[in-house]
């Protein structure tokens, strides 16, 4: 056979197989936020992208001794995957951010981010156990006078990985946004956009919302009212 054709046909077979190791591989995550170094304080907001639709991973920051300041469970909707990390009083000034599947705990990326030198303030989010119960957790929030309207935003972030993996949960439907909540006459009225105002779940995620709020001593009680996006 002509050396021409022979030199073809094993280009060929070599792209062929170069093709099927691209195919094989799988696709790569992209952590769009935070950038790489970025100053981070809490809580700490996480965007994914690069994976396909449902895919599930964990996003981790460690603080540079190592120690495992936040984790959480991340699902990839409509192009990529988006979280907010509550962490812990890091010991050290920098540390990094890294990406894990959830099957495996593979590292997927990893980059270095650095945190801001603040302290805050911790209040409890109520989520519920594997029985139903009212369960309390304990978030660091940023020091702010707006302490009601962080704790809601800390709630709807919903329970970490840890948490998870010990059946905590949160009744609050996916997708619930917190559009705006104020105190008068020791009563939080509070709107939530939710996909839809009569789901059975409201009422129990209702339970959440109003012990999580009634832990500070200016609230008493909590007027809630759905609206749909």
């Amino acid at each position: 056979m002509d050396e021409g054709v022979l030199g073809l046909i094993a280009a060929a077979v070599i792209g062929a197989i170069l093709l099927g190791v691209l195919l094989l591989q799988p696709p790569t995550v992209y952590i769009a936020k935070p950038l790489p170094d970025e100053i981070l304080s809490v809580p700490a907001r996480v965007v994914l992208k690069g994976l396909p639709e449902g895919a599930e991973v964990g996003a981790r920051l460690r603080d540079a001794r190592g120690r495992v300041l936040a984790e959480k469970a991340l699902v990839f909707r409509g192009g990529r995957a988006t979280g907010l990390l509550y962490f812990d009083l890091p010991t050290a000034s920098t540390g990094y951010l890294e990406v894990f599947s959830l099957g495996g705990g593979k590292v997927l990326a990893r980059i270095p981010v650095r945190f801001a030198g603040e302290r805050g303030t911790w209040v409890r989010v109520f989520f519920l156990d594997s029985g139903g119960k009212l369960f309390p957790a304990v978030r660091r929030i940023p020091a702010t006078p707006r302490v009601a309207t962080e704790a809601v935003q800390a709630l709807l972030a919903g329970p970490t990985l840890p948490e998870e993996r010990a059946g905590i949960w949160t009744a609050a439907p996916a997708g619930t946004e917190l559009l705006a909540i104020s105190i008068t006459a020791a009563t939080a009225h509070v709107v939530l956009s939710v996909p839809d105002p009569q789901a059975p779940a409201l009422d129990l995620f209702a339970s959440q919302l109003e012990r999580t709020l009634t832990q500070f001593p200016t609230i008493s009680r909590v007027e809630i009212r759905y609206v749909r996006p």
